[in-house]
């Protein structure tokens, strides 16, 4: 939107988002994936999210909490994710010509 952004805001939304994967990270300890022990539709919606976190430069919520990040490797290394990351990739790329 070209709006300059908000310090105040964003420092709460990632005080927000680091305590969520301070949870999350205590119960990928017990489990491989946000559900339980199979990919679901629980991860993939966190997919693009994550994507987002990485893309705006707080990648290190997520690296920085080792079940996170082993879950995070787990779901962006499955086939039909590597796949659709792929065709993201090609989307942006045709969208900037």
């Amino acid at each position: 939107m070209g709006l300059p952004p908000d310090d105040a805001v964003v420092s709460d939304a990632l005080r927000s988002v680091e305590k969520f994967f301070d949870v999350a990270e205590r119960l990928l300890h017990h489990k491989d994936y946000m559900a339980g022990n199979d990919f679901t539709l629980v991860d993939i919606y966190y997919i693009p999210l994550i994507q987002r976190l990485f893309a705006c430069g707080y990648g290190d919520i997520i690296v920085s909490r080792e079940a996170v990040s082993a879950w995070w490797d787990r779901c962006v290394n499955r086939p039909a994710i590597q796949r659709m990351l792929a065709a993201d990739k090609e989307a942006a790329v045709a969208a900037s010509r």
